[in-house]
């Protein structure tokens, strides 16, 4: 096993990012549509905790690390807002998912969970350097 990651790094988080990406493809590939919007959801939020990161904040609180995400990169202009639009859309679809779990979930409503988490990532990378 190798050295621990360094949990402060944006780096350690935007690859944790892409890994939950990766997991959440798969999951939707077997058709457990609940638990792809989830990891999907985790995919944006640790890429949101690298961009945070990267400004020197370490917040644990999903409501303040997204509010802080939209003060610090969209309404500076960084970041589109429609990308806190697919952050948010995949936070209460992964709420609903977790907490409502009999309320069905399209492959289709999943799918676009996926691929907003594709491109919220990559944006972050993006400006990122």
């Amino acid at each position: 096993m190798g050295a621990p990651a360094d949990m402060k790094d944006p780096k350690t988080w935007l690859v944790l990012a892409e890994m939950k990406l990766d997991h959440a493809r798969q999951i939707f590939a077997i058709g457990l549509f609940d638990d792809a919007i989830s990891r999907a959801y985790y995919a944006m939020f640790y890429a949101a905790k690298a961009a945070l990161l990267s400004k020197g904040l370490d917040l644990r609180r999903h409501s303040a690390s997204i509010a802080k995400f939209r003060e610090l990169f969209v309404i500076t202009g960084q970041v589109d807002a429609e990308y806190l639009h697919y952050l948010g859309q995949a936070q209460s679809a992964r709420e609903r998912s977790d907490y409502a779990p009999f309320a069905p979930v399209s492959g289709e409503g999943a799918k676009e969970i996926l691929e907003a988490a594709g491109t919220f990532i990559a944006k972050v990378k993006e400006i990122l350097g």
